[in-house]
């Protein structure tokens, strides 16, 4: 079997660590070149690079395996989830390198000793169970890693050497990122705590871990940076759950990928920001995502690709499941455009509230105007709002923070036709009832789904709420006026 410097991660490798101190590893010098090590490691995985260390006789075995034992601890003390999938990817890379260098009777070997899955060697080619494929395999998504494209026979999948070693690849990877946080053979010799521990190491390596978390957030935030006007704030839950995993180190799937780029190219963003974009990548190549992104958004194929609807997101795994505003649309842009309700001028949102309240099939346009010209110059800013009670609020002519329950939320689409043109307009409204003690009161529909978001999640909670809100005289119909509270903002907690 090769030597343990080629993979320190290895079961085996513990046995470097009998006798060792965990003050002497941090303090002494005796092990200052396995710190070093160490820290090389970390940097390295932390700017995109493949780890290089030579083994002997440049670099001592022992010294080498307790540095990644060192880097293992530091990385704990970081806390730094992306930095740990940046080194994961990085050692896996390095292993790679060196499987590629074994004889099939020492890859078998490293494949078994390691303990994710099994193999067995068959002539030239390596056989494993399509249990343990199918787990090793599971967040390689392109087609030729489907388990139907590979094809089983007696529960046996067969693979070359090539195929087995990337493979191995992704298995490295996926184990790293899932190990503890200190080794057993540490942490079981510390008396104290797993928090102990990682504060006994960052009182060692504290400018260090300082800057690989600087150099891992600038990492993250350059990208994000040369996206225009984009907010994300704006985006669905889809969107912005693969854009932290992103930002994590995680490799996304094709799916995910060919999401992001269609959902930024339809919203005009530059193409070159779109392929910085996917920079924060572990496996990030330059040429091959340039190509991608280039020829999805039609800057070289002509055609500018879709982005998916809501349905095609779920069924490929792309959505983490809806929220209320979710419910009421068929497509991400559509989310989008919904949320940037806020940015309209007071007189729209008003309208567009009074149109949502009023519940009419067809346009009510003479009641809406009635309203309209009641309320007069209405403006949805607000400052030094005085907490008040509920039963304060809706007599008073300022705004109020009050705090209370929902005791009712219910989203929907909303129709009305428009006068004198030949189309529809839609409103994806909330419906919306607060109480405060036995009190309960209705509220204006709301259309600005930043303010509807935060409540419809109370609401699923049942906890409270901090609300910021005006009375308003609303005439429902000719005959009926009733005093309504319209719904300006929450606060969010401190």
């Amino acid at each position: 079997m090769s030597e343990h410097w080629r993979y320190p991660f290895l079961p085996t490798a513990s046995a470097i660590l009998e006798g060792v101190n965990l003050d002497s590893l941090l303090d002494d010098y005796f092990y200052a070149e396995a710190r070093a090590l160490a820290i090389n490691r970390l940097e390295t995985s932390a700017t995109r690079g493949i780890i290089d260390i030579e083994g002997p006789p440049t670099n001592d075995e022992t010294d080498i395996v307790l540095g990644y034992v060192i880097s293992r601890l530091v990385l704990a003390a970081t806390d730094n989830q992306a930095l740990v999938n940046y080194v994961a990817l990085s050692e896996a890379l390095r292993a790679e390198a060196h499987l590629s260098s074994e004889t099939d009777e020492d890859l078998v070997e490293f494949v078994n000793n390691l303990g994710v899955v099994k193999v067995e060697l068959d002539g030239s080619n390596f056989n494993m169970n399509f249990v343990d494929y199918v787990r090793a395999a599971s967040k390689l998504r392109e087609g030729d890693w489907k388990l139907s494209n590979r094809g089983v026979s007696n529960g046996v999948v067969t693979l070359d050497r090539r195929t087995l070693i990337r493979l191995m690849r992704e298995v490295i990877r996926q184990h790293l990122e899932e190990l503890p946080k200190a080794p057993v053979e540490i942490k079981d010799k510390f008396q104290g705590t797993i928090e102990d521990l990682k504060s006994q190491v960052s009182k060692t390596f504290i400018e260090r871990i300082g800057g690989l978390n600087t150099v891992v957030n600038e990492r993250q935030a350059e990208a994000m940076k040369e996206l225009g006007r984009f907010d994300l704030s704006k985006a669905p839950p889809c969107f912005n759950l693969n854009m932290m995993d992103l930002q994590a180190g995680v490799n996304l799937p094709h799916p995910s990928r060919f999401f992001i780029t269609t959902f930024l190219s339809s919203l005009n963003q530059d193409p070159e920001a779109v392929m910085r974009l996917f920079a924060t990548a572990p496996d990030f190549k330059e040429a091959f995502t340039r190509y991608q992104v280039e020829h999805i958004s039609g800057k070289t194929s002509g055609t500018q690709y879709s982005s998916p609807k809501c349905d095609t997101l779920v069924s490929s795994g792309v959505c983490p499941g809806p929220n209320a505003l979710c419910r009421q649309i068929r497509h991400p842009l559509s989310y989008y455009r919904v949320m940037a309700e806020s940015e309209k001028n007071s007189k729209s949102r008003l309208e567009r509230i009074l149109l949502a309240t009023l519940n009419k099939e067809t346009y009510p346009g003479k009641l809406v105007e009635q309203n309209m010209e009641k309320i007069g110059d209405f403006d949805f800013t607000y400052d030094n709002v005085e907490k008040r009670k509920l039963s304060e609020a809706i007599r008073s002519e300022e705004p109020s923070q009050v705090s209370v329950k929902i005791t009712h939320f219910q989203g929907r689409v909303y129709s009305v036709e428009l006068p004198s043109e030949d189309r529809k307009l839609w409103i994806t409204k909330a419906s919306v009832n607060i109480t405060e003690g036995n009190a309960d009161y209705d509220c204006l529909s709301l259309t600005d789904w930043k303010v509807a978001l935060p409540i419809e999640e109370a609401h699923y909670k049942s906890k409270k709420i901090d609300l910021i809100v005006k009375p308003l005289d609303i005439n429902l119909d000719e005959d009926e006026t009733r005093k309504l509270l319209l719904i300006l903002d929450n606060v969010e907690e401190s």
